[in-house]
């Protein structure tokens, strides 16, 4: 079992890694999250369990810009942006999803995949008007990922439909599509398995399994015990907005501050 706060080195920060050291959250005098370090390195999957309040989607709005700590840094290859926006995160690499489904319910699947296929996109008026050759070839390029981002999610046949249409688990896998569609150095999921069924949750270990593979470090947060321990290679355990144990699940979840809501047995691991 690892010391929770081992990512407190200073040259943790230079390293290609999303980093948190000392990070705090406060709203209206309550703490959400108080001094947490970890670092996510490329290639790793890292989760994030604990009892509902303990911070984790907090964690996940620190980590993906959607919220400024209170104190403390986060850098992402070395790159400070402390309380950056969202759009700063998502340019550096960085991209979430989310628990409640944000997408676009009146536009196309492949429409909704495109948005995140145009994160490397620089936007240009006059690109977009004269269309020149180079333009042209972007926009191709980026169909190509949105379309190969479906097909990845087995939802390739439904790229026309649109999204309001859907059951949830076909929207789900469209919100992963257009994720991975914008070619993220880091990927933060935040409950993905959430309402779907076994096969969907198949589709989903299978593309954090392929996106590891690919160099892609990924945060996860998940209560599916079977799912945690299947794809990730270390987990946080969280307690009152801190990380107080790092190791295996089994190890997480003996924690006396966290066995009473996760020292269960963990069905259908391996």
């Amino acid at each position: 079992m690892t010391d929770p706060q081992e990512m407190t080195d200073p040259q943790e920060m230079t390293r290609k890694a999303l980093v948190l050291v000392g990070v705090a959250k406060d709203f209206g005098g309550v703490h959400a999250v108080a001094g947490l370090s970890f670092a996510l390195a490329p290639g790793e999957v890292v989760g994030l369990v604990g009892p509902n309040g303990s911070g984790k989607t907090t964690v996940v709005n620190l980590a993906s810009g959607a919220v400024a700590p209170s104190a403390g840094t986060v850098t992402v290859d070395g790159t400070d942006l402390t309380g950056a926006s969202s759009r700063r995160f998502a340019a550096a690499g960085v991209v979430r999803t989310f628990q409640a489904l944000r997408l676009f319910e009146g536009q196309s699947a492949l429409d909704n995949v495109l948005v995140g296929a145009q994160r490397r996109l620089r936007p240009s008026l006059a690109g977009a008007c004269l269309r020149p050759p180079r333009f042209r070839s972007r926009e191709r390029d980026m169909r190509r990922r949105a379309l190969a981002a479906l097909d990845g999610m087995g939802m390739s046949a439904f790229a026309g439909h649109p999204v309001a249409g859907l059951s949830h688990g076909q929207r789900r896998r469209v919100e992963l599509a257009r994720a991975v569609a914008a070619e993220p150095a880091y990927l933060v999921l935040d409950e993905p398995a959430a309402g779907v069924d076994p096969v969907q949750v198949e589709v989903l270990v299978t593309l954090i399994r392929s996106q590891r593979d690919a160099g892609v470090g990924i945060l996860v947060v998940e209560h599916d015990p079977a799912i945690v321990n299947r794809v990730c290679d270390r987990v946080l355990g969280m307690a009152e907005g801190s990380v107080v144990v790092s190791g295996t699940y089994d190890q997480v979840a003996a924690h006396p501050a966290l066995a009473p809501a996760l020292g269960q047995p963990v069905p259908g691991a391996g």
